[in-house]
C-alpha cells in the first residue's frame, strides 16, 4: 500500500505549511516593487526572490513527501501505541511508542489537526512504519493511506 499525496499534504504539518507558503511567497513578492519604489527594487528582483524562495520551499515539500514514500517503501510495519496527541490551533504532534528489534522506542510526528488525527486516542494501537536504519524515525502508517 502506498501513501496518497493528498493524505500527506493534509496530515503532515510541515508539508502543508510548505504548500500554503508557495502562493503567499508569490503574492508578497508581487507587491514588493510597489512598496519599495525608491530603493530601485523592480519586478526582476521580485521575481528572482520569489523564484529562489519557491525553490527552497518546494525542495522542503519534496523532501517531506519523499521521506514518507521512502518509509512506505522500505520501512517495517510494527504495532505502536499512541502516548499523546497534542493539538494547538491547527497543528500538533502525535507521540507513540513501539518495540523494534527488541528495543523500546518513542517517536513523534508533526501533524495537522484533521479528522484522522483528532480521532486518535491515547493508548490506541496503531501501525507504525519504522526506518530499520534509524529506528527512532517512524510514522503512523494509518494517517497517510
Amino acid at each position: 500500500m502506498k501513501p496518497r499525496i493528498g493524505s500527506i499534504l493534509w496530515t503532515d504539518w510541515p508539508a502543508l505549511l510548505c504548500l500554503m507558503s508557495l502562493p503567499v511567497i508569490w503574492l508578497i513578492c508581487a507587491q514588493l516593487p510597489f512598496v519599495r519604489r525608491e530603493g530601485g527594487f523592480g519586478m526582476a528582483e521580485a521575481l528572482a526572490i520569489a523564484a529562489a524562495l519557491s525553490l527552497l520551499v518546494g525542495g522542503l515539500l519534496a523532501w517531506r513527501i519523499v521521506r514518507i514514500h521512502r518509509l512506505f517503501a522500505r520501512g517495517q510495519v510494527v504495532r505502536a501505541r499512541v502516548t499523546r496527541v497534542r493539538i494547538w490551533r491547527d497543528q500538533g504532534r502525535v507521540e507513540f511508542e513501539y518495540d523494534f528489534a527488541g528495543v523500546r522506542h518513542a517517536s513523534w510526528i508533526p501533524v495537522y489537526g484533521n479528522k484522522r488525527v483528532m480521532a486518535l486516542q491515547v493508548s490506541q494501537e496503531v501501525e507504525a512504519l519504522v526506518d530499520s536504519e534509524s529506528p527512532f524515525r517512524a510514522i503512523v502508517r494509518d494517517l497517510y493511506v
